[in-house]
């Protein structure tokens, strides 16, 4: 056991290009702080170590995390599938404002099951980037349940929502862990999981 954090988990960003994904990373984390927000694609993958503290089952745990930040563009699709490997959470984004964000969600959702063998918790994020919706709550809570992954909507200039739902992710999968070690299943060693 790591004596400065109790699990290191790897939370992976994706979703559509332009669907909030980097903005959203860099909220959480207060990168490019006073900076202008102006879009700058990813190219390929960029990854953030941050550290948190959550309480679940009254114990509070110490937790490094390994944000990975992945290019929602099409000629990055082979890089980006490796990068679900071994990742205990994923975000899949999708801007509310744009139709075709949304219709590329059916086909991550693939993706992720095809290349994540870990059980990922994913969540479904709902981002109002534009003015004017297109997808409505129902279409994306039908998409989650119909997945059997979690939901929520986010208001990409609300620093504090973005934090909520990295903490309801991280409290899932530490949930998770628990639950494994209850039942006397391995915890994984490797870059998803460090005990």
């Amino acid at each position: 056991m790591n004596p400065d954090y109790d699990y290191q988990i790897k939370i992976v960003f994706t979703g559509a290009q332009q669907s909030g994904k980097t903005y959203t990373l860099n909220k959480i984390t207060d990168r490019n702080e006073g900076q202008i927000d102006l879009y700058v694609p990813t190219i390929g993958v960029d990854f953030v170590i941050k550290r948190m503290q959550v309480t679940v089952h009254k114990k509070i745990y110490n937790i490094k995390l390994q944000l990975w930040d992945t290019a929602g563009s099409e000629r990055f699709k082979t890089i980006v599938n490796v990068y679900y490997r071994n990742a205990l959470g994923i975000f899949l984004f999708c801007d509310v404002c744009k139709q075709g964000s949304f219709k590329k969600c059916s086909e991550l959702i693939e993706q992720i099951k095809e290349y994540n063998q870990e059980d990922a918790q994913v969540m479904l994020v709902g981002n109002q980037i534009g003015t004017e919706r297109v997808v409505s709550v129902d279409e994306l809570v039908t998409f989650a349940q119909n997945n059997n992954i979690m939901f929520a909507e986010l208001n990409i200039d609300n620093s504090e929502n973005a934090n909520d739902i990295l903490e309801r992710m991280v409290k899932c999968i530490i949930h998770q862990i628990l639950l494994d070690v209850e039942n006397g299943k391995q915890t994984k060693q490797g870059d998803g999981v460090l005990i």
